[in-house]
């Protein structure tokens, strides 16, 4: 049993660690292409027990396994008119980084111009 919980929780990693989780989705506002750079966190574990004895209210077998997954944001890539700005978000105070950029960059793409 401890065989098959593992192989059923790792076959589903190759789905979950692709190029598609770790780059996001493009989007598009006049000439002006975001894009987010995610990193990503798997984990894994499973058990198995069985109780002591051969009959009684202590016997029994078990079984499980879980899985979790954390994706951050580390950067963003514009791309503008051929020219291209990566954007990193950091590991410290990255959600206040982005909170920080979203405004610059949309005020950016209104104005026509992509800078730093």
């Amino acid at each position: 049993m401890f065989k098959e919980n593992i192989e059923t929780i790792t076959s589903q990693l190759e789905n979950l660690m692709s190029t598609k989780t770790m780059v996001g989705s493009p989007i598009v506002s006049g000439n002006v292409t975001i894009i987010p750079i995610l990193s990503a966190c798997f984990g894994f574990g499973t058990g198995v027990g069985e109780g002591g004895e051969q009959s009684g209210p202590h016997h029994g077998k078990g079984s499980g396994g879980g899985g979790g997954a954390k994706v951050d944001p580390t950067a963003m890539v514009i791309i503008q008119d051929g020219e291209v700005k990566v954007y990193s978000l950091g590991r410290k105070g990255t959600l206040d980084k982005l909170a920080e950029l979203i405004p610059t960059v949309l005020e950016n793409v209104k104005g026509g111009k992509c800078e730093e």
